[in-house]
């Protein structure tokens, strides 16, 4: 086995550990929001999806509110905390809710949320 071959092998089973690492930090966590419809709830899952660490934004459900003018939507994002000594928990408190609560997210505001973050994959 010449070198070539040895480093080829050695990136290819580095590329599967991140790979798999990825997959052993992927979580999801669904939660209750309200969302003006001024703003839409198109519009608002993008910009949850462009928070840093969320993957996919998934609208599980949404209820149009006709006498406050907004939708009461159950949402599904799934996340990876980019730092490896980020738990899921923290994430969710000191990331996710302060920005999608925040400015980042026009219109949005969390009701609650629905379960504790899930490891997936």
């Amino acid at each position: 086995m010449n070198q070539n071959n040895l480093d080829e092998i050695i990136e290819n089973e580095l590329i599967v550990l991140q790979e798999e690492k990825y997959k052993l930090r992927t979580f999801a966590i669904e939660l209750d929001v309200q969302i003006d419809a001024d703003f839409g709830v198109d519009q608002s899952l993008q910009d949850i999806r462009s928070i840093e660490g969320v993957t996919v934004v998934t609208a599980v459900d949404s209820l149009y509110m006709s006498a406050s003018s907004t939708y009461t939507s159950r949402i599904r994002i799934k996340f990876h905390p980019q730092r490896d000594t980020t738990s899921p928990g923290k994430y969710v408190e000191r990331i996710l809710v302060p920005e999608i609560n925040g400015n980042h997210t026009p219109g949005v505001k969390i009701l609650r949320l629905v379960n504790k973050p899930e490891q997936i994959g």
